[in-house]
């Protein structure tokens, strides 16, 4: 992390950052697959048709890599990408296959210093530049070993970066033999719940305030991992999931996940479309909290757009009962054909709870909008330029700042 403290270096990096964005925007005009829910809308698909992991995120499978171009609509920028003759398809042999994702992001962060009485002010635009965060924000390498062809199989999630190497999924995969296209997972996994987008993860780069809208409040984002059992079934268009987990923070507590939804092609007028609903029981020491949410997205030709709700009651030993209320909405726009724009808000009411402490207090409430592009600009790279704009309680300066995010993802 560089620190700007002063006022030359400050306008530097101001500078910088317009000549970084305004660049990349105009190597973008002329001319992951990350766990993405609207590329799964646009194509109607549920997530483990492109995914080893049944329930999204990780390593894409065979399939997902012989239709990159269908589904991500990448454009090679690059002449000499595009006439490459050979491309590598992750597939080693028959029984092995391995995949990768690497992520470095900029962000350029806007924060107003608080006055004489602690508080900063809500705005839309700020013009003061606090840092600026040069990060790898994911440096993952995925394997899969198909102990027995489509029934049997041992798949990693091994991230090298941030920080040190930890195996965030281990786990065997036993399908074809459970009715309606079921199958069983057991060892360590991300939790199956809700939509699984990144928008937590991106804003929140070396700030965990940042952190506490739907993926990163639930504790079901792609930084947070369980160990355990679960079984899913997946007969035509529903999938239905239910895991019973112990966090990795290493809590006595027990989860209970289930998650469901249905993925409908070729509707009148709207085309795809998806309902889904999840729960969550986590039981840390002293504590109960129950989690449930509703989720649903549709397609209309170019446009994608999808919408979550979450309720969060945590009773704890000799203490009120609070709660928390999330809801996340974005649009997604294919701008010609290949330039995906996306804009997104996101909103917590969280009732005295922040990451600062468990204090009763007013004003919790938060926000965050936010607007950008996302192309793939060749088959293994993809870039990404967003602004966003986050509001929440006055007296807490790192909740009430404004990013400018550019991040290269680079996959296989």
């Amino acid at each position: 992390m560089m620190e700007v403290q002063s006022r030359g270096v400050r306008a530097a990096v101001r500078w910088g950052g317009g000549i970084v964005a305004v660049a990349a925007l105009a190597g973008l005009v002329p001319a992951e697959v990350g766990a993405e829910p609207y590329m799964a809308l646009r194509e109607g698909r549920k997530c483990g048709t492109c995914h080893v992991n049944q329930t999204g995120g990780g390593m894409r499978t065979l399939l997902a890599n012989t239709h990159m171009k269908e589904i991500t609509h990448y454009r090679d920028i690059f002449p000499e990408l595009d006439d490459a003759a050979e491309v590598f398809n992750g597939q080693i042999t028959s029984f092995f296959s391995i995949g990768g994702d690497l992520r470095v992001t900029d962000s350029i962060i806007f924060q107003d210093e608080p006055d004489e009485n602690g508080l900063v002010p809500h705005k839309a635009l700020r013009g003061r530049v606090d840092e600026n965060v040069l990060d790898v924000r994911e440096g993952a390498l995925y394997f899969d070993v198909q102990l027995v062809e489509d029934f049997l199989s041992i798949y990693t999630d091994l991230n090298l970066a941030p920080g040190s190497p930890v195996a965030r999924e281990v786990f065997g995969l036993l399908r074809g033999v459970i009715p309606w296209q079921g199958y069983l997972k057991a060892g360590r996994f991300y939790l199956d719940y809700g939509l699984k987008m990144e928008t937590d993860n991106l804003f929140s780069v070396n700030l965990p305030s940042q952190d506490l809208f739907v993926r990163g409040r639930t504790g079901t984002g792609f930084t947070g991992f369980d160990s355990g059992i679960e079984i899913g079934f997946q007969p035509g268009p529903w999938h239905f999931t239910t895991s019973v987990t112990d966090p990795s923070s290493g809590d006595t507590g027990v989860r209970v996940t289930s998650n469901g939804y249905g993925m409908w092609r070729d509707l009148p007028v709207i085309e795809n479309a998806m309902l889904g609903a999840s729960f969550l029981y986590n039981a840390p020491t002293g504590s109960d909290q129950y989690i449930y949410g509703f989720y649903a997205g549709s397609t209309l030709g170019p446009l994608e757009y999808q919408a979550e709700v979450d309720f969060i009651h945590q009773s704890s030993d000799g203490r009120e009962s609070v709660g928390t209320f999330l809801a996340y909405g974005e649009i997604n726009y294919l701008l010609l054909d290949w330039i995906n724009t996306k804009a997104f808000g996101e909103f917590a009411d969280n009732d005295g709870m922040l990451s600062t402490g468990d204090v009763k207090r007013t004003g919790t409430a938060q926000n965050r909008f936010g607007f950008g592009i996302e192309p793939f600009l060749g088959r293994f790279l993809q870039a990404r330029l967003f602004y966003s704009v986050a509001n929440g309680p006055k007296d807490v300066a790192e909740t009430n700042q404004n990013r400018l995010v550019l991040e290269l993802h680079m996959f296989f």
